[in-house]
């Protein structure tokens, strides 16, 4: 439980914090912060959890159709922890991610793919193999009216084959389901 109580203090001064949302295109600026929390999907020689805080932020380049469907690009990053094997290591992502949605609220679709940086690459029995990871997720989010959201992602973290910093030639990799709550700008 510990583990979450810096994580609503963060995002406490987050939301504190952000500059007004409004900017001239709806899909610019400051869009959400929140929290993910999630498990292993698939079986490995360790079970995973990871926590993280994020934000993210509407870049300028989006296509949009007169119903207000569309797609717009996004910069999501993250700072959280990773734990597995019993052993607990921290976790900073950024990368840019592809929103399927209408204006406003309601569903959405997200694909994505982040730089990780790790402080730890082995977790018991799990060599991910780098400090330097790659990480893709595909998710489905929602987004009340008044701005709380909610949504699910699948994530994979792997070397992606690379094997950057020359800690092993394998790419293990971690799957995990992660749930989302966020609060909303726009």
């Amino acid at each position: 439980m510990k583990r979450f109580t810096w994580c609503f203090l963060l995002l406490g001064i987050l939301i504190g914090n952000v500059p007004n949302a409004c900017c001239d295109s709806p899909d610019q600026g400051w869009e959400s912060v929140g929290l993910r929390t999630g498990f292993s999907a698939t079986s490995r020689k360790e079970f995973f959890h990871k926590d993280e805080i994020y934000v993210t932020h509407g870049l300028p380049w989006s296509l949009r159709a007169d119903s207000g469907w569309g797609v717009a690009w996004q910069l999501d990053t993250a700072a959280g922890a990773l734990y597995g094997g019993g052993e607990v290591g921290m976790i900073g992502t950024v990368g840019p991610t592809v929103i399927l949605n209408k204006t406003g609220n309601g569903l959405a679709f997200e694909f994505g793919g982040d730089l990780c940086g790790l402080s730890r690459y082995s977790y018991g029995n799990v060599n991910l193999n780098g400090h330097l990871l790659f990480q893709g997720q595909a998710g489905l989010l929602y987004t009340f009216d008044c701005g709380p959201g909610i949504g699910y992602r699948f994530q994979h973290i792997s070397n992606g084959g690379l094997a950057i910093g020359g800690y092993g030639t394998g790419n293990t990799g971690v799957d995990l389901h992660m749930l989302d709550l966020s609060w909303n700008f726009h």
